[in-house]
């Protein structure tokens, strides 16, 4: 369990909080490409790290994210109208750019001839404004401190061609670690994402396996994490034949970044789970291959939405299966033995139980087992960044190493004699 105090630490993400400078360190992801679809397209709202912003391209097609309220009189600039270069509030037509700087302020005097620049009223006016970098489909912002901007990660994804990835977003009803801690957690895949209540016939419901069944066989599998210069990997083993192991390897990256075991070959899986509060996030999930365009089959397997991908509001993006529903739950489903829960998806499994443990879950009350290493190892290591930053001023190592990114997940079959980080390493090293 946590104490109440470190709970607090790990889970309160707004501005001055320590959890919250800890992620401001980071480039964040907070919207598709796609929702700013071209140039003076229509603005955007965005709940990012408890700040309320507005995401909008200029002419040009460069984003931007600036603070909701325009800094006249506070109006939303949601409501602004996008035009040459700039967002005006339609409240007195004060004009700013991607960079904050004020272009315009129509509704006050012009300088007389003559005049110093420095007496312009609009040169000592900026709105707030976040740096913002466009890869791999998706918009990423930097809130931290500007005297040295970090590059965002190099992750593999963001270089292949859009062919070759399939990128979706959602909004997740409860505190980020929640879904962080479901990621790295290996264990609860043989229950939760189970088609029934046996051992012997609980086929798992991941449709990109291509390997036995091993996770229905051995459902207590052994955790060893290692420290990496990107966060921390992690292997799930369970006994496959007589002579080998079945390797589950996720990969945990700072801050809030995870990757899905899946067999060597098949296409990768990435999740970030991105705050937008304390109580709600939103979850990116981002998969693709290295060297191909994903195939017919494959997106039709992940627009099934059985998968890690999940079936959303395009508007909201609010799952359409959410506790509001009950997940579309189906108790004759889950009596059939032809599924663990009965609901629909891996992604809304998930979701169930993460939701269900409250906005912020308590981990005060919790009995954690072996099987819970993943987790624990987790909190430490953001424990300790937290306190390296709030304490001693240290900036996560992790922020500045962009390169060390470049990895992949991995689920396979090895030697019972090879050491799983030796025997993986080609599989989870990223070529791209």
């Amino acid at each position: 369990m946590l104490s109440r105090e470190d709970n607090e630490l790990l889970t309160r993400v707004g501005p001055g909080t320590a959890m919250g400078s800890l992620l401001r360190c980071f480039w964040q992801p907070f919207a598709l490409a796609s929702e700013l679809p071209g140039a003076d397209s229509d603005p955007v709202r965005v709940r990012l790290l408890g700040e309320d912003l507005v995401a909008f391209r200029d002419s040009t097609g460069t984003p931007g994210l600036l603070a909701a309220n325009c800094p006249h009189r506070g109006a939303s600039l949601f409501f602004a109208r996008n035009e040459e270069s700039g967002i005006r509030c339609v409240y007195h037509g004060w004009k700013f750019d991607t960079n904050g700087t004020c272009l315009d302020m129509p509704n006050e005097p012009t300088l007389k001839r003559g005049a110093p620049a420095e007496s312009d009223f609009k040169h000592r006016v900026k709105a707030t404004a976040y740096p913002v970098e466009e890869r791999g489909g998706v918009l990423w912002a930097y809130l931290g401190p500007r005297a040295e901007v970090p590059r965002p990660p190099e992750l593999e994804w963001t270089h292949v061609p859009a062919s070759h990835r399939y990128v979706s977003k959602r909004i997740q009803a409860c505190n980020y670690l929640q879904n962080v801690e479901g990621e790295v957690d290996s264990s609860h895949v043989s229950f939760l994402h189970s088609k029934g209540t046996a051992a012997d016939s609980a086929g798992i419901q991941d449709l990109r396996s291509t390997l036995p069944d091993y996770m229905a066989r051995d459902r207590a599998p052994r955790f060893f994490v290692l420290p990496t210069a990107y966060g921390m990997m992690i292997g799930a083993r369970r006994d496959a034949e007589e002579d080998s192991y079945y390797w589950r390897v996720t990969q945990f990256l700072m801050p809030t970044y995870t990757m899905i075991p899946v067999p060597v070959g098949a296409p990768v899986s990435f999740t970030a789970a991105t705050p937008m509060d304390d109580q709600s996030m939103m979850g990116f999930t981002v998969t693709w291959h290295p060297d191909r365009p994903l195939r017919d089959d494959e997106i039709g397997q992940i627009e099934s939405w059985l998968g890690v991908h999940t079936e959303v509001d395009p508007l909201t993006f609010k799952p359409l299966r959410n506790k509001d529903n009950d997940y579309l739950i189906d108790r004759g489903f889950q009596r059939s033995g032809r599924s663990y829960t009965g609901i629909r998806g891996i992604r809304e499994e998930d979701l169930a139980v993460q939701e269900s443990m409250g906005s912020v879950c308590d981990r005060t009350i919790e009995h954690l087992g072996s099987s819970d290493l993943a987790v624990i190892a987790l909190r430490r290591r953001l424990l300790d960044a937290v306190r390296a930053l709030a304490e001693r001023g240290e900036v996560p190592y992790e922020a500045h190493n962009d390169d060390a990114y470049r990895v992949r997940s991995a689920a396979l079959v090895l030697p019972r004699e090879v050491a799983w980080d030796k025997g993986a390493a080609d599989a989870l090293l990223a070529t791209v």
